[in-house]
């Protein structure tokens, strides 16, 4: 079988939803998974590492004087100003993004944020702030 068969048949039992399960990333770690890299204990495990080097939201910039910011943001912008408003849609906001992010030296000034609904919020953070394994350096 060549290279670009097994990646077909790969592609295909993913789409039809049967893929085989596989081991668990984790050296050692005997479990079958079906999603995903871990297994339900050592992904719960990683996160729990990841969180515990965040820091607290106050830490990070959320704190009560946000809250303000982003209440009065949300009343000034109510639609989604992100990839719903590029297609035309009219979706409720429910968060506010830093386009800049906190972490990379964003503020929390008007010209830089958006009003967003969750779906998009999420995509733009999985794509620019270090979720699927990539980590994000913080500035000092």
């Amino acid at each position: 079988m060549t290279r670009v068969d097994r990646a077909s048949r790969s592609s295909t039992l993913q789409a039809m939803g049967h893929r085989p399960p596989h081991g668990c990333v984790v050296q050692g770690c005997g479990a079958l998974v079906r999603r995903g890299a871990r297994c339900p204990e050592h992904d719960r495990a990683l996160q729990a590492e990841i969180d515990s080097t965040r820091g607290s939201p106050s830490r990070r910039g959320y704190d009560a004087a946000w809250k303000r910011i982003r209440d009065a943001f949300l009343r000034r912008h109510p639609l989604c100003e992100m990839e719903c408003a590029a297609r035309g849609l009219s979706v409720p906001a429910t968060q506010v993004d830093h386009r800049l992010p906190l972490a990379r030296g964003g503020t929390h000034d008007p010209r830089n944020l958006q009003a967003a609904c969750a779906s998009c919020h999420s995509r733009k953070t999985a794509r620019e702030d270090g979720r699927f394994g990539r980590r994000v350096r913080r500035p000092a």
